[in-house]
């Protein structure tokens, strides 16, 4: 019988050791140690984290790579048991250092993989992956280990970046080896014992920059105003771009987004 992280009393930091994190792409560290310090104040992330938080059930949350430890201190805020776990040893302590600025327990996210877990037989009532996937070469062992970690019943929900056509020198900076179509998402989880409640692309909006910026001027996407700045203009386009998230893109179904969601059940 599968054991929930609820019933066991256990943690996960229970069933995790520290371990050798492997060479990461020094863009992917500088995006992530950058977002570390002000996740809730970019429009990207936390309007990911207000939609996807309407998807998790209530009981225990494992978020796979929570890089910057936002989803987690998100979950928690509004009242759920998350906990995370990142490969990265400098992203882990970037995250334990926002939710120690949010007032959290930093130890709610710990450094570790999926295989560390599994072992131990422990599951959860909602796994979330946000943006990880792409990362690994062999994504459907990936994929497999998400759905071992969600116990049944539980709500699996995963993030991707979208639209192959838009591969281009940001993906190889960070470390992707691919973007997801319908298509290839729904062939990861076919083998599975699973259900597919959703699958909905997200943030139309960069599209069409993404589009002309990675394939017809072939230059790297700049998203610094993601991360601050003074000045009027970017306080502005963040401020116009959050109300967009907001109002539009989290209450809508676009036909086409840089980010293709995911949301199943674990049956069994």
């Amino acid at each position: 019988m599968d054991s929930t992280a609820s019933d066991r009393g256990s943690t996960v930091e229970d069933s995790l050791t520290p371990v050798n994190t492997f060479p990461a792409h020094a863009k992917l560290d500088e995006h992530e140690l950058l977002l570390a310090q002000m996740q809730f104040a970019d429009f990207r992330s936390s309007n990911l984290f207000r939609l996807l938080t309407h998807q998790v059930r209530p009981g225990t949350v494992l978020d796979v790579g929570c890089g910057g430890g936002g989803m987690v201190a998100w979950l928690v805020e509004h009242g759920h048991d998350a906990r995370g776990i990142d490969l990265n040893a400098d992203t882990v302590v970037a995250a334990r250092r926002f939710l120690v600025s949010r007032g959290r327990d930093p130890m709610r996210v710990s450094c570790g993989s999926p295989a560390e877990i599994i072992p131990s037989g422990l599951t959860f009532d909602n796994v979330i992956s946000m943006d990880t996937l792409e990362h690994n070469e062999d994504d459907q062992r990936a994929f497999a280990q998400l759905v071992e970690l969600t116990r049944p019943g539980g709500r699996l929900v995963v993030t991707v970046p979208a639209l192959m056509a838009l591969f281009g020198p940001r993906d190889r900076d960070m470390g992707h080896f691919r973007r997801y179509s319908r298509e290839t998402l729904c062939a990861l989880a076919a083998p599975h014992d699973i259900r597919i409640d959703d699958l909905r692309y997200w943030n139309l909006i960069g599209v069409a920059p993404a589009f002309v910026t990675a394939r017809v001027l072939r230059r790297r996407i700049d998203e610094s105003f993601r991360y601050g700045g003074d000045s009027l203009a970017k306080r502005l386009m963040r401020n116009t771009l959050s109300t967009w998230f907001r109002s539009v893109e989290n209450r809508i179904r676009p036909p086409l987004g840089l980010t293709l969601i995911l949301m199943a059940t674990r049956l069994g």
